[in-house]
């Protein structure tokens, strides 16, 4: 397990495959030259040190990849190792390997007396749970119940921040879940479907919105706030139904964020 996590920032890999995809949507100089709105928004209170997984769960088109890597390389400036899974066979290495509920439990069973559990994955969903391609445990989908079993297990009362991006993943704002140390962020209300997932976009509308709050940083409601503001924008200007993301923050998390 120690190889998966030693180079899982492969530094110079990422750097130019993430960075240039990073580079091309524009959030490294936002990064750089952060907004005014990091100031309206104000900064955390608490910052804490992320033991973070990031998983693609399907790899029926590239998106979900083009944002693992991406995040992985928004983490590194705030000097967060992440381990980056894939559900992409031909993408599998030393440093990426496969997406499955197995691994994220592997990953975070590692994870440092001080530091703060961040899990990331994007996929296709629906009220089941989200796709997990690779996975063929729990009719390969990770479930809200298996997602709580890992994080309760490895993370224990931790800050932890779990980040679910697909249709339906309201449906992970379960009680099993909400505990007073999470915070939970989902792309989408239990009963909605979220946009994006097409081979002509690089990334999915939640995702893209993601990325781009993350680079004022600040507290994770207020890049939630972002988030949903711009998915709402974009939803509006194609006349879509929407999709509403949904999130939770526990008591002992409120003011908890990233740099």
């Amino acid at each position: 397990m120690k190889r998966f996590i030693a180079v899982a920032l492969y530094v110079g890999l990422l750097a130019f495959l993430g960075g240039a995809m990073a580079e091309r949507h524009g959030y490294f100089d936002r990064l750089a030259h952060p907004t005014s709105a990091a100031a309206e928004v104000g900064r955390p209170t608490r910052l804490m040190h992320y033991h973070a997984v990031l998983a693609a769960g399907d790899a029926s088109i590239p998106n979900f990849d083009n944002a693992v890597l991406t995040l992985a390389n928004r983490l590194k400036r705030s000097n967060v190792e992440a381990t980056i899974l894939t559900s992409d066979g031909s993408l599998v290495n030393d440093w990426r390997w496969y997406a499955t509920s197995w691994m994220i439990d592997e990953v975070l069973s590692d994870v440092g007396k001080w530091d703060a559990c961040l899990v990331f994955v994007t996929s296709h969903g629906n009220e089941y749970g989200l796709v997990m391609g690779m996975d063929n445990a729990e009719r390969y989908y990770l479930t809200p119940t298996r997602l709580a079993e890992i994080l309760a297990r490895n993370c224990g009362e931790r800050p932890t921040v779990a980040i679910l991006s697909g249709c339906h993943t309201g449906t992970f704002l379960t009680a099993l879940m909400k505990t007073e140390n999470r915070i939970i962020l989902t792309a989408a209300r239990k009963d909605r479907t979220s946009f994006g997932c097409s081979a002509d976009t690089s990334f999915t509308y939640f995702d893209e919105c993601l990325l781009e709050a993350m680079g004022d940083a600040g507290t994770w409601a207020a890049i939630f706030e972002r988030t949903k503001a711009c998915v709402t924008k974009k939803e509006k200007a194609e006349d879509f139904e929407p999709s509403l993301p949904q999130a939770f923050f526990g008591s002992a998390v409120k003011d908890l964020g990233i740099e």
